[in-house]
C-alpha cells in the first residue's frame, strides 16, 4: 500500500499546492506509526508535518485507523491553554499546534529539537533529578486539570466519548503478558487473570485525560548552551486517552527504572514517582482522590511493563530479562494481594518516600 504523503516528494507537491513556502524536506526515521518530515522554511525555522496512513508506517500491511492523527489535534488544540492555567511556569509543555488538515490526516507541529529524554539520559550536563521533578508536577497537572475535559471530536460536552484507537493499543501487553510468562518460566494464568480483573478496565476508565504513551522516547530536550534546565517538549499524542492516570504514571515509572537500571543509575524513578504523589496527595475538591486501589492499578500496570515489554524490545541478555520478568511478577503479586510491606520493598518503590505509604494507607 501507498500514499500520496509517505514520501519527501509527496509532501514537497502538497505544500507547494497550499503555497507553503519551505527550503527542505527531511523524512525521519525512528517511529513506527506515522509519516514523519522536518521541515525547514525560509526564515530557518523548522516545523514538523506528521501523517497518518491507514496502515503502519513501518509494515504497510498492517492496518492502523488513521483517525488517531484527529485525536491527536484535539488534544493539542485543547490541553496546552489548561495545562498554562495549571502550571505557567513549567519547562514542560505539549508540542506545539500549528494546523490540520484533516482529510489528509496531515498535522502541523512545533519541533521540540532531536533528542528524546531516552538518549539524552546519560548526558551529564543534565539535572536528572530536575528533569524527573518537572515531568513529575506536570503529568499530574494534565490529570489534574483534564477530569472533564472531552475528546470527542463532535461534541465537547461528552465525556463518555473516546479514543478507541488508543484503548485498544493501551491492552497489548495485558493480551500477550501470558505467552511472556510462558517463555521466561511463570505462570501464564497469573498473566490471564491480570487481563481479565486489570486490563478489561481500560475500556471502562474514565478520570481524566492520559497522553496514552507517556514515556521518557516521547519527551524531547532542549538544553539550549548557557542554560542549566532544559526545555521538555511531550509529542506524540494519538493515543491519548480519557482513563485512569495510574497507567501514564506507571508506564513512564516503568522506563525510569529501566535507564536508572542499564544507564547509570541517575534516579529518575523516583524523584518523578514522589513528585507526582506529592502533587496529587493534596488534591482540591471536586478532583479524584488517590488512595489504595489507584496505588495497586499502577503497581499492576508497572508490573506488567516490566515484566513484558523487555521481552520484545531489547535491554539486556536472556538472564537479564529472566530478571525483570521477575522483577515485574513480585510487584504484580504483592500489589494484587495487598502487602504493602513487600510492595514497599520492591524495586518500584524501595527508593521512595513516605508519601507512598501515606496514599497507599488512604482508603
Amino acid at each position: 500500500m501507498t500514499t500520496p504523503l509517505g514520501t519527501e516528494e509527496g509532501l514537497r507537491a502538497y505544500l507547494v499546492a497550499k503555497q507553503v513556502e519551505h527550503t527542505s524536506i527531511e523524512l525521519l526515521t525512528g517511529g513506527t506509526a506515522n509519516y514523519v518530515y522536518r521541515v525547514t522554511l525560509p526564515s530557518g525555522q523548522t516545523i514538523v508535518y506528521k501523517h497518518a496512513a491507514p496502515f503502519l508506517q513501518s509494515n504497510t500491511n498492517f492496518a492502523f485507523d488513521s483517525a488517531r492523527m484527529d485525536y491527536e489535534d484535539r488534544a493539542l488544540e485543547i490541553l496546552p491553554l489548561l495545562l498554562l492555567k495549571q502550571v505557567p511556569d513549567s519547562r514542560v509543555h505539549a508540542v506545539e499546534w500549528h494546523s490540520y488538515d484533516r482529510g489528509q490526516k496531515l498535522l502541523c507541529i512545533g519541533d521540540g529539537g532531536i533528542r528524546h529524554l531516552k538518549s539524552a539520559y546519560t548526558d551529564p550536563s543534565l539535572d536528572i533529578t530536575a528533569i524527573g521533578r518537572e515531568i513529575g508536577q506536570w503529568i499530574a497537572a494534565l490529570h489534574l486539570c483534564s477530569t472533564s475535559t472531552s475528546l470527542s471530536l463532535t461534541n465537547n460536552q461528552d465525556l463518555q466519548a473516546n479514543n478507541d484507537i488508543g484503548v485498544n493499543i493501551y491492552r497489548y501487553s495485558y493480551l500477550h503478558f501470558p505467552k511472556a510468562l510462558s517463555d521466561y518460566n511463570h505462570d501464564p494464568s497469573l498473566g490471564e487473570s491480570i487481563n481479565e480483573e486489570f486490563g478489561s478496565r481500560l475500556a471502562m476508565d474514565n478520570e481524566c485525560v492520559c497522553h496514552g504513551d507517556f514515556w521518557p522516547g516521547n519527551v524531547l530536550v532542549n538544553l539550549k548552551d548557557g542554560e542549566k534546565s532544559a526545555d521538555l517538549t511531550v509529542v506524540d499524542w494519538e493515543m491519548v486517552r480519557r482513563g485512569t492516570s495510574a497507567t501514564d504514571v506507571a508506564q513512564f515509572a516503568a522506563e525510569s527504572f529501566l535507564l536508572d537500571r542499564f544507564r547509570g543509575n541517575r534516579g529518575l524513578l523516583p524523584v518523578f514517582l514522589d513528585t507526582y504523589a506529592s502533587a496529587r496527595s493534596g488534591e482540591n475538591e471536586g478532583h479524584v482522590t488517590i488512595g489504595r486501589e489507584w496505588v495497586r492499578r499502577m503497581a499492576v500496570h508497572w508490573g506488567v511493563h516490566v515484566a513484558f515489554w523487555p521481552t520484545r524490545v531489547d535491554w539486556t541478555d536472556r538472564e537479564g530479562t529472566q530478571k525483570l520478568v521477575d522483577i515485574g511478577v513480585e510487584v504484580i503479586r504483592a500489589a494484587v494481594e495487598g502487602d504493602w510491606n513487600r510492595l514497599e520493598k520492591t524495586d518500584l518503590f524501595n527508593k521512595t518516600g513516605g508519601v507512598w505509604r501515606q496514599l497507599w494507607e488512604r482508603i
